[in-house]
């Protein structure tokens, strides 16, 4: 009996491990700075969150492979609250952020059918959190959203769409809300 009382200890303990190193635990911080401008490649997609992953991967991938364009940070910019919206009805638009060095490149990328905008630089409400794995977006989800909608309440400000950047050299997730009175 003691053997496995052990085993359920140990496996517990691991989990919360587990859990510490995907930011469980972590404190948010927030702060208001300006954020952007950022220009980004993106496709429009209406349906669940959880499915913008793929559109993420699929325009990484056809901008590496077919034009030789590496980018190294993935963003979402999600419009409804799906407290409030039903999944098949969320809108969002989806894609990569590209590096500077290829700026250039956006009116041939355009031509050859990619949607392309600028997000502009804005005062910002702006929380971090670890990326580790599509768990980790997950708690970052549970643990970030509450205070920021907590933050935009007491502060009166409007609340704005959701913009998140998946930082991949940083393996940080940066949330941010446009910061409106």
């Amino acid at each position: 009996m003691k053997i496995i009382a052990t085993i359920f200890l140990v496996l517990i303990l691991a989990l919360l491990i587990y859990l510490a190193s995907l930011g469980l635990f972590n404190r948010i911080n927030l702060e208001e700075k300006d954020m952007g401008p950022f220009t980004v490649v993106y496709e429009n997609h209406t349906g669940p969150y959880r499915e913008t992953s793929a559109i993420q991967d699929k325009i990484y991938y056809k901008l590496l492979n077919e034009e030789q364009i590496e980018t190294y940070k993935g963003f979402g910019i999600y419009y409804d609250n799906p407290k409030k919206v039903a999944k098949e009805e969320l809108r969002s638009e989806v894609g990569s952020i590209l590096e500077t060095k290829d700026y250039a490149k956006t009116e041939a990328l355009k031509t050859k059918g990619y949607k392309i905008k600028t997000i502009e630089k804005q005062k910002s409400l702006v929380a971090k959190f670890p990326l580790k794995n599509q768990f980790s977006i997950m708690l970052g989800v549970i643990k970030v959203y509450p205070a920021m909608e907590k933050y935009i309440a007491e502060n009166d400000y409007q609340q704005t769409p959701a913009l998140e950047i998946y930082d991949i050299p940083n393996q940080q997730i940066i949330y941010i809300f446009e910061i409106k009175k």
